[in-house]
């Protein structure tokens, strides 16, 4: 677990599924992933996939949980990257060769309070301790100014333009 001034950030529990749920649902959210809102049965298979990470690599999403009032608000936390194909997978099967892409999500009722840089930077601070990546990058939407905010607060900068597998163009910012 890793504390902030006015947030805990733990690993993903049974009972998450519905504050994922909140975000996963929201247009407004999702534009920014997929492009398309979920399902309770993608939040749900989100925390499994979340706990995999834990229990394969030692690392991958924190739930991001207000301190006064114990209420998940979204994610951040570390998705591993197969470069050749720029698919998601598990660090213990891509191998040296991954990306490890620092990420965050905050449902939009909780937007405008600081919260996903508040949360990256203390994430940043324990992956480079901790999970010792060659390099962290995050991969954001092009139009998505919001992110690109948080990654410049969190030391980041732009470096190139990458095409995802499921044929989204982002932008790779990098820590510098």
């Amino acid at each position: 677990m890793i504390e902030t001034e006015r947030l805990l950030l733990r690993p993903p529990e049974p009972g998450d599924e519905e504050s994922i749920y909140r975000w996963v649902s929201d247009p407004d959210v999702m534009r920014w992933l997929s492009g398309n809102p979920g399902t309770r049965e993608d939040a749900v298979e989100r925390v499994r996939r979340y706990r995999e990470a834990w229990d394969v690599d030692g690392f991958g999403h924190f739930t991001v949980v207000q301190r006064e009032t114990g209420e998940p608000v979204g994610r951040v936390g570390l998705l591993v990257w197969n470069p050749e194909t720029w698919e998601t997978g598990l660090r213990a099967e891509i191998g040296d060769k991954a990306e490890i892409e620092l990420g965050w999500i905050i449902e939009s009722a909780a937007w405008g309070n600081g919260y996903a840089t508040e949360a990256a930077g203390a994430v940043r601070d324990w992956a480079l301790r901790e999970v010792q990546p060659r390099r962290l990058i995050s991969l954001i939407a092009p139009e998505n100014i919001r992110s690109q905010r948080v990654a410049t607060k969190i030391g980041e900068m732009y470096r190139h333009d990458v095409n995802l597998h499921m044929g989204l163009t982002v932008g790779l910012w990098q820590l510098d």
